[in-house]
């Protein structure tokens, strides 16, 4: 049983002692995660980096291992924090109430006395020579005596506190009416306190870990049903704003205090990590969390299916049977790969994490993830928030998580490619898979719907990271979008207000629209990069072709003139590598669809992908063009 509050425990009530013991947890939680980078983004991207061989690749497994629960600590004191800071929310709501009361008591020369009754001197007119006498009264919680059981019943609450107030005025004392008012502000008050400890007591209890000093999976999933029942309680002191525009999140989040953020970060880590507008920072630390608790939850589950079915059983097919490929091998294979999948691709992202500092390489941020479905990863080297020059790589068909670790590859290494072209320069390159990309070339890569969706997507994503910059103006800004992923920014900018200064599409299929100056950063800052025949470069990129085929592009009446007379008209499709569209056509040397983020011998940068750095960093006259 808990604790039930009386006058004599409120008045000693100190809550600053519960807000000194969150503070406690809370510095533990901080020294943790300090200990957790240094661990798995110094200590391991190092090791990775000189030593080879099975004893350092021993050591770096049980370095990460530590790193994982350094992070357990760091999540779990987080929760507890955030409890605590909960329960002394509540608690300081009651004392507060308590001591207002008590000092109108005190005011009106009354005595609260030890079991919460309010005793009160004659007063008011003589009747027949007499003053009218004092007394003493009790409170009542929501229309009932304190320490009697609640009726929820809303009438009966009504109808008591009718009678209390016709009693009150009944009275000649009018010091009655006061004393029954100070009293039931005392009454609610050890009410409110009784149940705060009732509600939150339990709760601390359970959050307790195992005897070992080993975090499994399994005591990740332990962090995620702690957070739940946190959460629930917390509801009151912890209330998530509706969906909000960037502006509004980011004006929020600036209300909040140090405290009230990091109790958001600990148990809404989802949501603030999904939050377009908020700090990287604040964003990368959720996300990191979402990430961690997703592992262990799809390593659980992966471990936990069941035998592989047999693949082939014999059907019916009238008189005759025939062998056919189960059902049930087809889910299990198809669960199997989707969990090796996403697990692939969380993977991926922790080694960023520990390639941190690697030949210069800056911290990364995870600003998005899911593992629902194909999955979504938003992750930036570097901090986009004080970042000089930004860019924001939009991938095309076929990616998802499971494949992201190709997509972080391509932003490093323009990452490093921009870096040296503007050393000194804060520079920030961003992998954004925040939509469902088409997975097949046909028929879904020929459909403008994946496009569609994804849009306002990006759009939001842009709009959030400007004013978490700070402006439009904070930073230079540029949109890469690879394949069908330059139908997607070409959508955004047709739909929208595409926020960004630059666009580089890079073999587009098509921008659904049919001139550069339709886009929103007008013709002089649309680029476009594709591998063709008229290029002298071995290889070609079939996809503009393909997309021209499946409408793409934007359509526009051409002109064939002879001597300046004309002989000709046909109504055709524009995409991007056409003359006609009117982009700045850079120069590759790289051939093949995915071949634009090579590098060459000893690691150089291709010119194909100088060209995109020089774009990023606002170099536009070093740009080789055709």
């Amino acid at each position: 049983m808990s604790l039930v509050v009386d006058v004599a425990t409120m008045r000693e009530l100190d809550t600053e002692q519960i807000a000194q013991a969150a503070d406690g947890y809370h510095a533990i939680g901080k020294m943790a995660d300090e200990a957790k980078e240094r661990v798995t983004e110094q200590i391991v991207g190092a090791m990775g980096k000189s030593l080879d061989g099975e004893a350092a690749q021993t050591a770096i497994k049980a370095l990460r291992g530590l790193g994982s629960n350094f992070h357990y600590v760091q999540a779990e004191c987080g929760i507890i924090c955030a409890a605590l800071n909960a329960l002394t929310a509540e608690l300081r709501a009651a004392k507060k109430k308590f001591d207002t009361a008590e000092e109108d008591a005190r005011s009106a020369h009354f005595t609260v006395n030890s079991d919460g009754s309010v005793t009160y001197p004659p007063g008011g007119d003589e009747v027949d020579g007499k003053r009218p006498e004092g007394g003493t009264t009790r409170g009542t919680a929501k229309g009932h005596p304190t320490g009697k059981p609640i009726d929820p019943a809303a009438d009966a609450n009504k109808l008591a506190d009718s009678i209390e107030r016709q009693a009150a005025n009944a009275n000649p004392n009018p010091n009655h009416g006061k004393a029954v008012d100070i009293a039931n502000r005392i009454a609610e008050s050890l009410k409110e306190a009784t149940e705060a400890d009732d509600k939150w007591a339990p709760k601390l209890r359970a959050l307790k870990a195992d005897d070992d000093l080993h975090v499994s999976r399994k005591d990740w999933g332990d962090v995620k049903n702690d957070m739940r029942r946190i959460r629930k309680g917390a509801a009151d002191y912890l209330k998530l704003p509706g969906k909000g525009s960037p502006e509004e999140n980011a004006a929020w989040w600036k209300k909040l205090s140090k405290e009230e953020r990091d109790d958001y970060i600990a148990l809404h880590p989802a949501a603030i990590g999904a939050m377009e507008g908020l700090p990287a920072e604040a964003r990368d630390e959720a996300n990191r969390t979402v990430l961690a608790e997703a592992k262990a939850q799809y390593s659980l589950q992966r471990s936990a299916l069941p035998p592989e079915p047999e693949k082939y059983v014999w059907e019916d097919h009238g008189k005759n049977q025939a062998l056919v490929v189960s059902d049930s091998w087809k889910k299990w294979h198809e669960r199997r790969d989707q969990l090796d999948g996403s697990l692939k691709g969380m993977r991926a992202i922790e080694a960023r994490f520990e390639a941190t500092g690697r030949d210069g390489l800056p911290p990364a941020y995870l600003l998005g993830f899911s593992a629902e479905g194909k999955g979504r990863a938003i992750i930036a080297n570097g901090n986009p928030d004080t970042a000089d020059h930004t860019a924001v790589y939009v991938p095309g068909t076929t990616s998802k998580l499971e494949s992201i670790d190709g997509d972080i590859k391509r932003m490093t290494g323009l990452w490093r490619a921009s870096q040296a072209e503007a050393p000194g320069k804060d520079i920030s390159t961003i992998t954004w898979l925040g939509y469902d990309a088409p997975q097949t070339i046909v028929p879904e890569a020929t459909q403008k719907g994946w496009a569609e969706d994804g849009a306002p997507e990006l759009n939001r994503y842009l709009d959030g990271l400007e004013t978490a910059q700070g402006g439009a103006e904070a930073s230079h800004t540029t949109v890469v979008g690879h394949s069908y992923g330059s139908t997607v920014v070409g959508q955004a900018s047709k739909t929208g207000d595409l926020a960004a200064d630059d666009i580089v599409a890079v073999g587009s299929p098509g921008m659904l629209v049919p001139n550069a100056g339709d886009l929103d950063t007008g013709k002089e800052h649309v680029w476009s990069e594709a591998v063709g025949a008229d290029q002298g470069v071995k290889g070609f990129d079939y996809v503009p072709a393909g997309g021209k085929f499946a409408g793409l592009g934007g359509w526009e009446w051409k002109v064939d003139t002879r001597n300046g007379v004309p002989i000709g008209a046909e109504y055709g499709q524009n995409v991007p590598s056409d003359e006609a569209f009117g982009a700045k056509r850079m120069k590759v040397d790289t051939s093949t669809h995915s071949g634009y983020w090579d590098t060459g011998p000893q690691g150089m940068p291709s010119q194909s992908l100088i060209n995109q750095a020089r774009v990023v960093v606002g170099k536009y006259d070093d740009v080789e063009v055709d």
